[in-house]
């Protein structure tokens, strides 16, 4: 047996094990790591952990078929590949979050790509849409839904309405909307939002430091709040490093707890991360599933969600 096989296998482990912990407990401490964490993409990953596993099939190595199992194995974790466990109970309602894209796609296929879905409560980003009209143009073609509006997040819900807030989010022009609905007589809070990037002009250390004090604002609310919460919308934060270990510590990822796959939500055409999230208090997901669905530059996610009492 040829000993390059396994340490080509073995080496591809301690690589992906030393990403791993570098994007998950460092991520945007450091300028390096959060290139890392937020530009590598993962899927290179798995051109060597593939071919690593098919080297040691194909020399008949056990010890670097092990390794490449391994190496692929972790290689899936980076990647955001979900193996679904959903909770059990029936859905209590259809929930929706979609990046519109300022309306760029147009009113009829945006209202096309939501109805075909059915969900019970649409939350909507970036609705501050070029063409004038175009909100609500998708309203009128959405009938049935009451509406919480702010100056870039909306909230379409097939249940009643029966409180709004809205509020700036730090050190930004964007807002949190909270909107409070009542599903068969249980409230339950949204909170739609939509994060700023990390290629914030200020650069780097400024964008980290807004966006952590942005995942503050949210959970400061969000412990505020008695009941089953859904924080929802364009996190721009994919499903790893500090911003997602912080709405861990409150919330579960309803992707990563019952969808199937990568559920990559941008970009829209040939979609590569998951930046769109459902976060759940409270409440658990039954299903989730992302549509091929290509009126804006995100696709949507959708999450069926059953609540607790």
């Amino acid at each position: 047996m040829s000993a390059g096989p396994v340490k080509f296998a073995w080496g591809l482990v301690a690589v992906l094990l030393a990403v791993w912990a570098l994007t998950t407990f460092v991520a945007e401490r450091t300028v390096p790591t959060l290139l890392l964490t937020y530009f590598v993409l993962p899927q290179v990953w798995l051109v060597p952990t593939v071919a690593a596993l098919l080297l040691g099939a194909w020399r008949r190595d056990g010890r670097a078929v092990l390794g490449g199992a391994v190496a692929t194995a972790l290689a899936l974790l980076l990647v955001g590949w979900e193996v679904p466990s959903p909770s059990p109970g029936s859905r209590s309602f259809r929930l929706m979050t979609y990046n519109i894209a300022r309306g760029t796609g147009g009113a009829a296929e945006l209202a096309r790509v939501i109805s075909r879905a059915e969900p019970d409560v649409v939350c909507l980003q970036e609705t501050n849409t070029v063409l004038p009209g175009v909100l609500r143009d998708l309203e009128r073609r959405l009938p049935g839904y009451a509406a919480a509006r702010s100056r870039e997040v909306v909230v379409l819900s097939r249940f009643p309405v029966t409180g709004v807030q809205d509020r700036a989010l730090p050190d930004t022009t964007r807002r949190l909307l909270r909107a409070t609905v009542r599903v068969r007589g249980q409230p339950v809070t949204l909170l739609n939002l939509h994060f700023t990037t990390v290629l914030w002009r200020g650069g780097w250390a400024g964008a980290r430091d807004r966006r952590a004090a942005q995942v503050r604002a949210v959970l400061q609310v969000a412990r505020q709040t008695r009941g089953p919460v859904v924080a929802c919308g364009d996190f721009n934060t994919p499903p790893r490093g500090l911003v997602d270990a912080a709405l861990r510590e409150q919330f579960s990822n309803a992707f990563a707890q019952a969808g199937a796959g990568f559920g990559y939500t941008f970009p829209a055409r040939a979609p590569l991360v998951r930046i769109d999230h459902v976060w759940l208090r409270r409440a658990s997901a039954v299903a989730a599933f992302v549509p091929d669905a290509r009126a804006s530059d995100h696709r949507p996610l959708v999450v069926d969600v059953t609540l607790r009492r």
